[in-house]
């Protein structure tokens, strides 16, 4: 604090007294600090967020963001706040330390530099507006226990626009205690460490050494966390998987979601007092779907998650028989393409196929046939894994990894 003395003016430092001292040390906590960012302004438009307003989104929440390090005017990654009319950083996505070259949201290819992650998105990040309420600063964790859900490949991951994690190397899949980094575009993926300690035993030139070290240097500079779990039970254990919709809800849904474990059955069969001890828990009746957990359709019951199906039997073609059949799958809803039909040993095509109902109508001839024919089917279909968490529930998942963050 300044010192006066009357009217004379502020006291004056001496080398051997002092009146001022660093009156802000702190400037905020660790995990979150609660620094001035813009967004980057050259990134693509990714997806418009029905719960979030207007305009789009371009850092999702969840994906690894870093400090932009060329763009602007003096092409540092500053650029200027309309609101206050001087120059800030940018946060964008992280890139792993490697050059990235894409096409921004106007329309142009630029390169977002090699740049060093300092955290993850909290929450979605939008485009900023010139003259918009832009008020509300990006939000960064860099010190928290996150769930991500873990795609098993790359190519499933980046449909998924959210943050997660993925195995580059499908051959050497992540696990407890590997350290994690981002990939070129701010998704997580494993600091594989123990690939450039083998790189460094196999130089055999002074050239493939210097490489090998370069290549470690940039992954221990871009490692942002370490695993604590990976999660591949699906679904996981717990009681998810009996939640259902109440019965007003579930009296006028089409899909019959309701679950059996109501309160109502607790103790009516056989004087069990109900699940877990119900005798019927793991005997289930599918006829009238008592037990039979059915979870939420599009939200607890694995609706994105592609499940196979192969060699399903679902009818026969009887000998003698000659002309169209109807038959269904026994899991519906079918993912629409998967479908392969065979009659005994032999492909057909189908006529009509509905994979929500999972009707499927063909013909066929049997007349001069001895024997009935089984008619199998081999197909995906989704909202068979009763119990799976919303955020888990994509295309390729096969569970969740827990990172504890550390930047």
């Amino acid at each position: 604090m300044a010192l006066f003395q009357g009217v004379a003016g502020p006291l004056k430092d001496t080398p051997d007294q002092k009146f001022r001292t660093n009156t802000k040390l702190q400037a905020g906590t660790h995990d979150s600090p609660g620094e001035k960012y813009l967004i980057d302004p050259r990134l693509p438009r990714l997806f418009r967020y029905h719960f979030g307003g207007d305009g789009w989104v371009v850092i999702p929440k969840g994906r690894i963001v870093a400090p932009a390090t060329n763009g602007g005017k003096d092409d540092d990654g500053r650029f200027d706040d309309f609101d206050a009319d001087v120059p800030y950083n940018a946060i964008t996505l992280a890139n792993g330390g490697v050059d990235v070259k894409e096409v921004g949201r106007d329309g142009e290819e630029y390169t977002r530099t090699a740049n060093i992650p300092v955290g993850v998105a909290y929450a979605n990040l939008y485009e900023e507006y010139i003259d918009g309420f832009n008020g509300m600063q990006p939000t960064v964790e860099n010190e928290i226990y996150i769930e991500l859900p873990y795609i098993n490949n790359k190519d499933d991951a980046y449909e998924i626009n959210w943050g997660a994690y993925y195995d580059a190397d499908i051959s050497n899949p992540v696990k407890a205690g590997d350290y994690v980094m981002s990939d070129e575009n701010g998704y997580f993926i494993k600091a594989d460490f123990s690939k450039i300690r083998k790189d460094i035993e196999k130089a055999t030139s002074l050239d493939e050494l210097k490489a090998a070290l370069k290549e470690e240097s940039r992954m221990r500079e871009q490692v942002l966390g370490q695993v604590w779990a990976v999660e591949t039970n699906l679904p996981p254990q717990g009681w998810l998987k009996w939640v259902g919709w109440s019965k007003e809800d579930s009296a006028s849904d089409e899909w019959r979601t309701q679950s059996g474990a109501t309160h109502a059955d607790i103790g009516a069969q056989d004087g069990f007092p109900g699940y877990p001890y119900e005798k019927s828990y793991r005997n289930v009746d599918k006829r009238d779907g008592k037990y039979y957990p059915q979870g939420i359709p599009g939200l607890t019951d694995g609706s994105n998650i592609e499940v196979p199906f192969e060699d399903e039997v679902i009818g026969q073609v009887q000998a003698g028989q000659s002309g169209r059949h109807d038959f269904y799958l026994d899991h519906t809803p079918a993912v629409e393409g998967s479908l392969t039909l065979k009659v005994g040993d032999e492909t057909v095509k189908p006529s009509h196929f509905d994979p929500v109902s999972g009707r499927v109508v063909f013909s066929y001839d049997n007349s001069k046939g001895i024997a009935p024919l089984a008619v199998t089917a081999t197909y995906k279909a989704v909202g068979q894994i009763p119990g799976v968490p919303t955020g888990w529930d994509f295309k390729g998942s096969i569970g969740a990894v827990r990172i504890l963050l550390q930047k």
